[in-house]
């Protein structure tokens, strides 16, 4: 069995790894947690939170090194504590207990500035009050009993998301490779001075402030839905396009789940076990083909809340309308707030990223240790832009596109593995298409590898020469104003922006840019 078939083969295992792994904890989760809801009396709000943490932690740590998933231990219970009076605070006074829920979101993610475990601190922050906007009701009870249990359902959820991971990822196995920055923690966007940790962050607070109104004032009974929805297309939204993005998603997915999760409500009564069964099946389904498309994550996340309130005795018949209507109004907030409020645009990201990748692909080719999985790491990491980038280059049909770029990187993966790091011009070709993505036109200008170099070397130099028509500049002379030597060879920007020109006839510089 080849190396490329037995890569494909464990690719296609690997969302089905996940889920198993993410029900697991939350199985476990949920049936310790039940044990304790009858031992100390608990409220069964106690049991959702529980479901709800293990569902949100085990994507959060995900991959995480050990000393990362300790953070959790410490940071969960201390806000899971905080949750519970956040959430009294918003049944007694909506307007502040409101703005208090927005400012403790808002500040978990402005936090992220300061590096990578701030970063995964405050991502912890915002799960237990996220889990309020889930529970009916809107919280998870006033006794003060529950406020001293509230920390040991954390540590619970924590114990074991942590346990089941380690036990299937076994982080000790694994090569400590640098991660590469990313760009929510410490690039500035657009040249303004303004580090996307703050915008994001006054993005989603101000998201969350006016998703808290509209919802008050238009769903008065189901205002958390708009709520939870703004959130969802906020937090995280990596520019412009991938908010509209994650909106339309979010949309179509839980415009189906909730479809779904009606027409299955009639097959249950209220109370009924089988619900519950059906309820995690139906997460089981999501976190499964989560890896495919956010929108089965949504429809599926969506079927199980309209299952869990159909539990709770409320027929999902009535509501089916209040609830697309309400998601509906938290998208448009959501992805108005990434456009109106210190706005950036995702193709600035993948701007920052692919240059990420590029210098890992120079330390490659200089035969550094761990180069390739560094390489390798920063182009996963391009996942995060691509659906907004894929979308818009279906619609506008633009060619080339910036989705073109992580196309190109992807390529390169399975060649950088068989190129050996002799390649000297190759070096100088990355250097190249660096300084065309920082915008920088000094240095030795990019020129293709000759056809008889090593095919691995050639093949790199391909996705190269493509990142490098759509990052360098169009050219301003043309062969009528200057003519070229007869002996050197034209660059490859230069050919494919010509050969653009002469299929769709003359453009203004700015029209000729890819668009995304």
């Amino acid at each position: 069995m080849t190396v490329g078939t037995v890569r494909t083969f464990a690719a296609a295992k690997a969302p089905v790894a996940v889920a198993a792994a993410t029900m697991a904890a939350v199985l476990a989760a949920y049936g310790s947690t039940l044990l304790l809801e009858h031992a100390t009396h608990l409220h069964i709000d106690s049991v959702i939170q529980a479901v709800v943490l293990s569902v949100t932690l085990s994507r959060a740590h995900r991959g995480a090194p050990i000393p990362d998933r300790l953070i959790g231990f410490v940071v969960m219970p201390v806000v899971a504590v905080a949750s519970v009076g956040l959430g009294d605070l918003m049944r007694n006074d909506a307007f502040a207990g409101d703005a208090a829920f927005a400012a403790l979101v808002a500040s978990g993610i402005w936090i992220r500035r300061f590096g990578p475990r701030f970063a995964k601190a405050g991502t912890l922050m915002m799960l237990p009050a996220i889990a309020l906007l889930v529970i009916p009701h809107g919280g998870p009870g006033a006794s003060s009993t529950h406020l001293m249990w509230a920390p040991v359902i954390a540590l619970i959820a924590c114990f074991w998301v942590t346990a089941v991971q380690v036990a299937v990822e076994r982080p000790w196995r694994a090569v400590r490779t640098k991660a590469p920055a990313t760009a929510t923690a410490t690039a500035t966007a657009a040249g303004k001075g303004v580090r996307v940790s703050t915008r994001m962050a006054a993005q989603t607070g101000i998201g969350l402030c006016v998703a808290f109104a509209v919802g008050h004032w238009l769903f008065p009974n189901h205002w958390s839905w708009v709520v939870l929805t703004a959130f969802i297309v906020c937090n995280g939204a990596r520019g412009r396009g991938d908010a509209l993005h994650k909106g339309l998603l979010r949309a179509l997915g839980a415009a189906g789940g909730t479809v779904l999760a009606a027409l299955a409500s009639g097959l249950f009564a209220p109370r009924d076990p089988d619900t519950v069964v059906l309820i995690f099946v139906v997460l089981g389904l999501a976190a499964w083909l989560r890896q495919r498309s956010y929108a089965y994550w949504a429809g599926g996340v969506t079927a199980a809340l309209s299952l869990l309130y159909v539990y709770y005795g409320q027929s999902a018949g009535p509501l089916l309308q209040t609830r697309l209507e309400a998601i509906l109004v938290g998208g448009v907030i959501g992805v108005g707030a990434a456009w109106a409020i210190l706005p950036f645009r995702t193709r600035d990201v993948l701007r920052r990223r692919a240059a990420e990748c590029l210098a890992a692909l120079t330390d490659v080719l200089r035969d550094e240790p761990h180069a390739r999985a560094r390489f390798e790491s920063a182009v996963t990491e391009l996942d995060t832009v691509y659906g907004p980038l894929r979308l818009h280059r279906f619609v506008s049909r633009a060619r080339p596109h910036h989705a073109d770029v992580v196309d190109a990187l992807r390529e390169m993966v399975p060649h950088v593995h068989a190129a050996g790091p002799d390649a000297r011009a190759l070096r100088a070709n990355v250097g190249s298409v660096r300084r065309a993505i920082a915008r920088r036109h000094d240095g030795t200008p990019y020129k293709r590898l000759a056809v008889d170099d090593a095919t691995a070397a050639h093949a790199i130099d391909a996705g190269l020469a493509r990142i490098h028509a759509i990052y360098a500049p169009p050219p301003t002379d043309f062969p009528a104003a200057t003519e070229p030597s007869r002996t050197t060879e034209p660059s490859a920007a230069t050919e494919l922006s010509r050969t653009a020109v002469s299929t769709r006839g003359p453009e203004s510089p700015e029209k000729a840019r890819p668009a995304g």
